[in-house]
């Protein structure tokens, strides 16, 4: 029998995972900044449209073709090698009836989505089905073992190698849209050939019963997953089909930078403690705890990042996109007010997916999917920012029945949950009224967009930050046992790393 994991080695896999994947995160990061704010001069908001809209489609499709079978290896207790080519064998089988499909349905879902122009998109982007389902069992693997700095260094390349480079060569030579569908096809060939280097694993066809019991995990997780897609998605085909393609190129960019804090800070953090959780599955005390922890650190980190984008959101747009993206403004700062609810959020998805709790995560992606479609066509009637509206609202709601379920798993106290959120909430206005007071102090004297937005950003952390360090308390209870925890951690990767030891 597997006795429970050790606290010491659980801790030193969430710092060292945390690690890796925060530089993975930081390189891409900003990457995709300088990405974006590149082809945001080279393209235009149709290209940007009508790419989107293809996506709406063809992400469907995605979901579908991955049918939840890297998450179902990563969640079973014992996994052998007739598991691992089930896995594969299923994966593989899912990309390319998927790409069939979407190939032949294209010009059908090209005239629902209301332009035949999106046939050829469509097209283009169902050959990425097939190149990824060559990897998501490696992926799954590779999660399972907590290879996070393999991991980085595969999502490192495949952004750099794979997308940055063939996207802005292809926007230069006046690709247009295709630019985008090009370069997501190589990002996913370039993240595949590494997966598939960097765990080798059995390939070998495998039919039989273990694909029955990895389906019926993945099942509940896919349906659960086209549920939350339609949440994802939903605003987007409401835009696209009410509004106009150009009005969805203006609101997918504000929407494509608000989620890369999500992407590239909260995603990393649920992505580390899924099997870490998942691992804790049978001990509710420690789950808890990392939930509850896991729950504020999102909270401390999200709420502060999202005051100042709030506050810097006109001089933000103009720097990082350029003058002809300024409509996108409003609707970027309306979404960003709840990126604190949007990331903390995704710790329900984590324990849902630790405990195998599949009907509770596709009842809640149902309504939320709902609640986005809903707000998202009454929000219409105002343009982007009634959609924007519309979305945010629909986010709170999610965000409190996944609190609601969540705390039902663990039999937590909501008055446990509020002390892990209430002071992520409280430093969030303080950042906003700090960094307001400093860009209209900036404004007043004359400076730039560039000095106002680098400086309010840079000294608005550092009050906030330097409160943190004379106040620890400000953080709560479980923001403090986080940053000891972190403490102790780093300590021992230093007394590990020096030359006495």
């Amino acid at each position: 029998m597997t006795g429970r994991p050790r606290k010491t080695a659980l801790l030193s896999s969430v710092f060292s995972g945390l690690g890796n994947q925060y530089a993975s995160a930081l390189s891409t990061g900003l990457g995709q900044f300088v990405v974006t704010a590149t082809l945001a001069r080279l393209l235009s908001p149709v290209d940007y449209g009508l790419f989107g809209l293809a996506a709406v489609y063809t992400g469907l499709a995605t979901i579908l073709s991955q049918f939840g079978v890297a998450a179902a290896l990563v969640q079973r207790a014992e996994l052998t090698p007739r598991f691992v080519r089930a896995g594969f064998t299923v994966s593989v089988l899912g990309g390319v009836l998927t790409a069939a499909l979407v190939w032949i349905t294209a010009p059908l879902a090209a005239t629902l989505l209301g332009t035949t122009e999106l046939t050829p998109i469509i097209r283009g982007l169902s050959l990425g089905f097939v190149i990824a389902s060559l990897g998501f069992v490696a992926e799954g693997l590779s999660q399972r073992k907590l290879a996070w700095r393999r991991l980085m260094w595969v999502e490192v390349g495949a952004f750099f190698l794979g997308y940055a480079i063939p996207a802005i060569w292809m926007a230069l030579a006046g690709y247009g849209v295709w630019a985008l569908v090009g370069s997501a096809l190589a990002q996913s060939f370039v993240r595949t050939v590494a997966l598939l280097a960097l765990e080798p694993h059995p390939k070998w066809p495998r039919i039989g019963p273990e694909i029955r019991e990895l389906l019926r995990f993945g099942s509940g997780f896919t349906l659960a997953r086209v549920f939350n897609y339609g949440a994802a998605q939903g605003d987007n085909l409401v835009v696209g089909r009410v509004l106009g393609v150009a009005s969805l190129g203006y609101y997918s960019r504000a929407f494509k930078l608000m989620m890369i804090l999500v992407t590239y800070f909260a995603a990393v953090i649920t992505r580390v403690l899924f099997p870490i959780m998942s691992r804790l599955q049978d001990d509710r005390d420690r789950l808890r705890s990392t939930y509850l922890s896991g729950a504020a650190v999102l909270g401390l980190i999200s709420a502060p990042l999202g005051a100042i984008l709030v506050v810097l959101a006109p001089e933000f747009i103009l720097v990082v996109l350029g003058p002809k993206w300024i409509p996108a403004t409003v609707t970027f700062q309306i979404l960003t007010a709840a990126i604190m609810l949007r990331n903390v959020y995704l710790m329900a998805y984590c324990l849902d997916g630790a405990l195998g709790a599949m009907r509770r995560r596709t009842v809640r992606d149902g309504i939320y999917a709902l609640a986005v479609l809903a707000g998202s066509l009454i929000g219409a009637q105002f343009g982007i920012v009634g959609v924007a509206t519309g979305v945010v609202i629909a986010i709170a709601l999610n965000y409190l029945i996944g609190a609601a379920m969540s705390l039902n798993l663990l039999k937590a106290t909501w008055r446990q949950y509020a002390s892990s959120q209430m002071p992520a909430l409280l430093l969030g206005i303080l950042t906003a009224a700090v960094a307001y007071a400093i860009r209209w102090g900036l404004l007043e004297a004359g400076a730039g967009p560039l000095v106002v937005l680098g400086v309010t950003g840079l000294v608005s952390l550092g009050v906030v930050g330097g409160l943190c360090l004379l106040r620890p308390s400000v953080l709560g209870w479980y923001g403090e046992v986080a940053v000891r925890h972190l403490v102790v951690a780093l300590r021992a990767r230093l007394a590990a790393m020096s030359p006495a030891s």
